[in-house]
């Protein structure tokens, strides 16, 4: 139980590079504002396709702070790897045509390490929410960002 894989997508109304570019247009305040993950970025570096940066989310009262590697594969896929103190994520983001626009699919493992391992069976609930939550609060960023414009 110390592992637990999570899988969430959309459909946007967008073009494949202009969801992907939008995705991974990574800014100081991608978090900011009324969210379920609130927080800060802090230390965002990019080295040709790899990008690393820290965040800092409060989620329910509680306050965390994740380490973020992110390697781009323009425009079909970005790999991601964050670690915190209760665990590490890894996971694939892939960017599909499909008619009418493009499936967004993120897809990964949550490994529980340390304090994460003792408490899983309630960790691994909330974070497939929080998880599953900010991806949709992100895509409907997006889609009032496009509606505006």
């Amino acid at each position: 139980m110390a592992a637990f894989e999570y899988r969430h997508e959309t459909i946007v109304k967008a073009p494949r590079e202009e969801a992907y570019a939008w995705w991974t247009d990574f800014t100081p305040d991608d978090h900011a504002g009324e969210r379920t993950l609130h927080g800060t970025r802090t230390d965002l570096r990019r080295e040709g396709d790899s990008w690393t940066w820290t965040d800092e989310y409060v989620a329910m009262g509680l306050r965390t702070k994740w380490r973020w590697r992110v390697t781009l594969h323009p425009p079909q896929w970005e790999e991601l790897h964050g670690e915190t103190k209760l665990g590490r994520l890894d996971g694939i983001i892939t960017f599909q045509e499909v008619q009418g626009g493009t499936r967004v699919q993120e897809v990964g493992t949550f490994t529980a390490t340390g304090l994460g391992r003792l408490i899983a069976r309630v960790l691994r609930k909330t974070v497939l929410r929080l998880l599953a939550e900010d991806f949709k609060e992100h895509w409907a960023d997006f889609r009032s960002e496009r509606k505006s414009s």
